[in-house]
């Protein structure tokens, strides 16, 4: 036993000195690793390159990157200034027009590729307060930042929820469909969705599927050639009881983006849902940030997303089956006629 223990505890020390050694070394390569240019001639090599091998829907957006780097690299050497740079990036990004691809640095607005989201287009024809205000009965319910909304609509037997973003405020789907079992309608608002994780929605959107119904594919970049892509993923709702058959209304507009639009992709499938309002912001795929190495930051996509027709969406957005859209004196007058729609037609 003796003889045991010794071994063992030479064999302990020598793997323990080998660990300590291993962590030096490693920490000694890693202080001395060079950090990274930022000069601006190194930060913009680093952005351009990034999206050349990164961005996964250069074809669906029209958009020749080589050509940018043709038209842009010249306009940078040693002297360009931080407000030259940014706005080149910007200029170079601009042609994208892709709500998932932003530039953000330090004092200045987050700048949007997307021209409704960045000069924010009739941002103000949707209003959850007016909603609220004029159309619900007293006892709806919510959070403090409005992440859902729910309750009856007033003087009717319908039933409305909107979610602003998709995370896990639509566990509240749930407790809506069971605090409203016997109305004659849902309408569900994802108007300004603003995105986040859709797997949220199509593990709580079961209870309105009769069959698992298959929704869209995607697809992710994995190297830097423009072909780099894993296989094809396909992504579907699956039924969950107990089962609620209603008429459904869903609004969208074109701030719906994002998750918020993969979510209506998974109401569109469903054969009782209504489509009411404006086409989708378009921009489907998986956003990651990225930093350079002055600390600015940015976004990109690197997913391809077809939908069940083998069509992609991207750039182009879901088109509703009504096409609604608000007025400014509608909202200033306290109306919202694309909510009204969908109340009328669930009457």
């Amino acid at each position: 036993m003796k003889t045991h223990k010794t071994t063992f505890m030479k064999i302990y020390f020598q793997l323990a000195l080998a660990g300590a050694l291993l962590f030096t070394l490693q920490g000694c390569t890693t202080f001395f690793e060079a950090e990274p240019a930022s000069d601006p001639e190194a930060l913009f090599e680093d952005l351009w390159k990034t999206y050349d091998q990164d961005y996964a829907v250069f074809e669906e957006r029209g958009v020749n990157w080589y050509q940018q780097y043709t038209t842009y690299r010249s306009q940078v050497n040693a002297s360009t200034t931080d407000d030259e740079l940014f706005n080149l990036f910007a200029q170079m990004l601009a042609p994208l027009e892709d709500g998932h691809v932003t530039l953000i640095a330090p004092g200045k607005e987050i700048w949007i590729s997307n021209t409704i989201r960045r000069e924010k287009i009739d941002d103000g024809l949707y209003s959850p307060d007016l909603i609220q205000a004029n159309y619900l009965d007293i006892d709806y319910e919510t959070d403090s930042e409005e992440n859902f909304i729910y309750g009856k609509i007033k003087n009717e037997n319908i039933a409305y929820i909107s979610f602003a973003n998709v995370a896990s405020n639509f566990f509240k789907l749930d407790e809506f469909l069971d605090a409203y079992p016997d109305v004659t309608g849902y309408i569900i608002d994802l108007r300004h969705n603003d995105g986040g994780d859709f797997t949220y929605c199509y593990s709580e959107i079961g209870r309105l599927v009769d069959q698992e119904r298959f929704v869209f594919r995607s697809k992710t970049k994995n190297g830097p050639g423009y072909d780099d892509f894993t296989d094809w993923y396909d992504w579907s709702i699956k039924p969950e009881s107990p089962y609620v058959n209603k008429p459904i209304v869903v609004l969208i507009d074109r701030y719906t983006i994002s998750a918020g639009e993969r979510a209506v992709m998974a109401f569109d499938v469903l054969p009782n849902v209504l489509m009411v309002g404006e086409t989708t912001n378009g921009a489907q795929g998986t956003q990651i940030g990225r930093e350079l190495a002055n600390g600015w930051f940015y976004t990109l996509v690197t997913q391809k997303v077809e939908l069940a027709d083998g069509k992609s969406y991207e750039g182009i957005g879901i088109a509703p089956d009504v096409e609604v859209k608000n007025t400014i004196e509608e909202i200033n007058a306290g109306m919202d006629g694309v909510l009204q729609y969908a109340i009328n037609e669930l009457k």
